[in-house]
C-alpha cells in the first residue's frame, strides 16, 4: 500500500468526512480513482522521477514534478496516438508473418492504445474536476497549467478512439461536439458513449473556465489536529472546542508520543481520533511525521507540546502554509529568541500565539486597555455610577482612560495552591520562571507606559524546602528545582511602584491585580475575570465593571479556554488572515520573552531562580 501511496494520491480525509459524518459515495468514487490511478504510466513515471531526485538530497518531503515533465509526456502520448491512427490501425498485416503474430500485434497496439485512453481520461477527470476535492496541500505551478493542456489531451483521444473503432476523427469529433455527419460507422453504443463524453467534457470546460476568474474565498470550520496530549490538551483545549460545540469530536485529532491510557479511552469514548508518533525515532523523524498526518488529516493545526518543540513545530508548519495556534510560551531560550526575531513576521504570518491570562483571565483589562473590537463580544460593560446602570461603548471607556491620569503603582498577586507537575518547577525545564511567573510579568508589561525593564525591579527567590516529598519525586532532589516563590519590587524612588508576588504551594489561593493611577485605580479579579475600575474625576463615569459573561466566567475552579478557543475559531474561519488588526498575544510576548530571558543571563545577585533559598514550610506560608 506504500508503494501504491506513492504512486496514487490517497483522499485527502477531510474529502470524505462532512463534520462529523462520512460520505459513502464521496469514499467509493475518490478511493475508486486511487486505485484506478495506480494504472496510470505517468503516475509511474513521477514515481521514479521522484526517487532520483531525492536521491540528490532534494529538501521537500515530495519533490515537485514540473509541468514541463507532464507536457513533454503528454505530447510523446499524442504522438503514439497518431501513429496509431494513420499506421498500425490502418495498415494490413504483414505479408509473410504468420496471421497469429499479426494477431497477435494487432491485440498488443490496441491494448497499448486502450490503456493510453484510459489514463488520458482519467488525465481529464482527475486534473479538471476531482483533484481539489481528493488533495487538500496541493503545489499548483499555475492554475491554468492543466487547462492549457487540455486541448492535447482531448486530440489524444479523438485519435486513439478512431483508430480503436476503426472510424475517421471526423465522425469521433462530430459526436463529441454533437454535430451533423452523414455516414456514420461506429454503433450505436459508441455514437451515445462518446456523445455522452462530449457534453461532460463540455460541462467541465465551461467550468474550469469559470474557476480561472478569482472567486470569493468561502469560510469552513475543517479538522484540526493539536499536537500533544498533556494536561493542558485534556483538562482545557479539548473542552474548550468540543465542549461549547465549537467542533465536532470527528474534526478533531490527536498526535502525540504519549497519550495516557485514561485520555486514551476517554478520546475512544467521546470519539476523537488520535495518533501515537513512531517509537524510537528521532526528533526530526517525529516532526516530519506530525506534519504528514496533520497534512493527511486535517487542514489546522495547535501546537502544545514542551516548550523546547515549539520552535521546530512553528516553522515546520510556516513553511508548509499551514494555519496553527501555538501554546505559551512560544520559545524559552535566548539562541531561539534570536532566530525567531530574524523571520518572526514570517513565521508567525499565520500563526495564532496563545496566553492563557492575557487573553482570558484579564481579558476585560486587555479590552479596557486595547479596545480590541474581537473582545467586546465576550464581555458585559456596566457603568454603575449612573442612575440608569447603562453600558459604555469604545470612546466613552477611551475617555474613562484619559481621566485615570499617570500610572503611579502596579500590585499583582499570583498564589496558586499545590502544583504536582514536577516538570512546572524543574529547573531544566524553567519551571516557575516560564511556566507561571511569565503571566504576571506578561501582564505587568501590557499595563506599562514604558518597555519592561526586569533588571530595575529587586527580586527575591525562595523554594519550599520538602518540595522533593510533596511532589513524591523518585528522581529530583530540592537542588533539581528552581524557586517556587518570587518576590518583584521596584526601587523606592521609581516613578512607579511595582509589586509582584508568585508562588506555588500556598495556602492562600489569589491571583488578583490592583492598578493604581493618579486619579483613580483599576482592580482585576483573575479568577472570576472582573475588571473594576473608580475614577471620580470621569463624573457618569466614575464606577464601570468589565467582566466576562456569565457563560464564560462560571468562577469555578475548573480551567478554562473558552476564550482563546473561540478567538482561535475566529482566526481558522478566516483562513489564518489577519486583516489589519491582530488578537493574540503576538508580539507582546516576543517582547515579554526577551525581557526574561535577558534577565535571567544577567542576574548575577546571590539568590537567583537556578539559586533560591531554601525556607521550612512555616517560614514559607510566612511570605503571605
Amino acid at each position: 500500500m506504500d508503494l501504491f501511496s506513492k504512486v496514487s494520491t490517497k483522499p485527502h480525509y477531510e474529502s470524505y468526512t462532512w463534520g462529523k459524518h462520512r460520505s459513502i459515495f464521496a469514499s467509493v468514487i475518490y478511493w475508486l480513482i486511487f486505485v484506478l490511478r495506480i494504472f496510470s504510466p505517468l503516475q509511474w513515471i513521477k514515481l521514479i522521477f521522484r526517487k532520483r531526485q531525492a536521491a540528490h538530497n532534494d529538501e521537500k518531503e515530495r519533490v515537485d514534478f514540473h509541468a514541463m515533465h507532464s507536457e513533454r509526456y503528454l505530447l510523446v502520448v499524442l504522438g503514439l496516438s497518431l501513429v496509431f491512427y494513420f499506421i498500425l490501425s490502418s495498415t494490413p498485416a504483414l505479408p509473410g508473418i504468420p496471421e497469429s503474430i499479426n494477431a497477435n500485434l494487432s491485440l498488443v497496439s490496441d491494448s497499448i492504445a486502450a490503456l493510453l485512453l484510459f489514463e488520458s481520461v482519467m488525465w481529464v477527470f482527475y486534473y479538471m474536476l476531482l483533484r481539489i476535492l481528493i488533495e487538500k496541500h496541493l503545489t499548483i505551478f499555475n492554475e491554468a497549467e492543466y487547462f492549457i493542456a487540455l486541448p492535447f489531451v482531448l486530440a489524444t483521444q479523438f485519435f486513439l478512439l478512431a483508430g480503436l473503432l476503426g472510424v475517421s476523427v471526423s465522425e469521433v469529433l462530430a459526436l463529441a461536439l454533437s454535430l451533423e455527419f452523414d455516414g456514420y460507422q461506429s454503433t450505436q453504443s459508441a455514437q451515445l458513449a462518446i456523445g455522452t463524453f462530449g457534453y461532460i467534457y463540455t460541462a467541465l470546460i465551461i467550468a474550469n473556465i469559470i474557476n480561472l476568474i478569482p472567486a470569493i474565498p468561502v469560510g469552513r470550520r475543517p479538522n484540526i489536529t493539536i499536537i500533544g496530549a498533556g494536561d493542558v490538551v485534556r483538562y482545557r483545549m479539548l473542552p474548550a472546542l468540543i465542549g461549547e460545540k465549537l467542533y465536532l469530536p470527528g474534526q478533531v485529532a490527536i498526535i502525540s508520543d504519549c497519550i495516557d491510557e485514561s485520555f486514551r479511552n476517554q478520546l475512544k469514548k467521546d470519539g476523537v481520533a488520535f495518533q501515537l508518533l513512531t517509537r524510537g525515532s528521532n526528533s526530526e523523524e517525529k516532526l516530519q511525521e506530525v506534519v504528514k498526518f496533520i497534512k493527511k488529516r486535517s487542514s489546522y493545526a495547535i501546537i502544545a507540546t514542551p516548550t523546547e518543540s515549539h520552535l521546530a513545530y512553528v516553522s515546520a508548519l510556516a513553511k508548509e502554509g499551514i494555519v496553527f495556534g501555538v501554546e505559551k510560551p512560544l520559545v524559552a531560550t535566548a539562541a531561539e529568541l534570536a532566530v525567531l526575531r530574524q523571520c518572526q513576521d514570517q513565521l508567525m504570518e499565520r500563526g495564532f500565539l496563545f496566553s492563557y491570562y492575557w487573553l482570558e483571565k484579564a481579558l476585560p483589562l486587555n479590552y479596557f486597555l486595547t479596545l480590541n473590537p474581537q473582545y467586546h463580544r465576550f464581555l458585559d460593560i456596566n457603568v454603575n455610577s449612573r442612575p440608569d446602570d447603562r453600558t459604555a461603548g469604545p470612546d466613552a471607556l477611551a475617555y474613562l482612560r484619559l481621566q485615570l491620569g499617570k500610572l503611579v503603582s502596579v500590585d499583582i498577586t499570583f498564589f496558586e495552591g499545590e502544583d504536582p507537575r514536577e516538570w512546572s518547577l524543574a529547573k531544566e525545564t524553567g519551571g516557575l520562571f516560564f511556566e507561571t511567573l511569565i503571566h504576571p510579568i506578561t501582564l505587568l508589561s501590557h499595563v506599562l507606559d514604558q518597555p519592561l525593564q526586569l533588571k530595575d525591579l529587586h527580586a527575591q527567590w525562595y523554594v519550599l524546602e520538602n518540595l522533593p516529598d510533596l511532589l513524591c519525586s523518585k528522581s529530583l532532589a530540592l537542588n533539581d528545582y528552581g524557586a517556587s516563590y518570587v518576590s518583584l519590587r521596584s526601587p523606592r524612588n521609581a516613578a512607579c511602584a511595582i509589586n509582584i508576588r508568585t508562588g506555588k504551594f500556598m495556602a492562600t489561593k489569589e491571583r488578583s491585580m490592583v492598578i493604581g493611577f493618579e486619579n483613580g485605580v483599576i482592580r482585576m479579579d483573575l479568577d472570576t475575570r472582573q475588571c473594576s475600575i473608580s475614577c471620580p474625576e470621569a463624573g457618569s463615569l466614575a464606577e464601570v465593571t468589565i467582566l466576562a459573561r456569565p457563560e464564560i466566567a462560571d468562577g469555578g475552579e475548573s480551567p478554562k479556554y473558552d476564550i482563546q478557543m473561540t478567538l482561535f475559531d475566529s482566526f481558522v474561519h478566516n483562513q489564518g488572515d489577519w486583516s489589519a488588526q491582530r488578537y493574540d498575544d503576538y508580539p507582546g510576548q516576543i517582547d515579554v520573552l526577551s525581557a526574561m530571558t535577558g534577565w535571567l543571563k544577567a542576574d548575577n545577585s546571590e539568590s537567583h531562580f537556578y539559586r533560591p533559598i531554601p525556607l521550612s514550610e512555616m517560614d514559607y506560608r510566612k511570605l503571605e
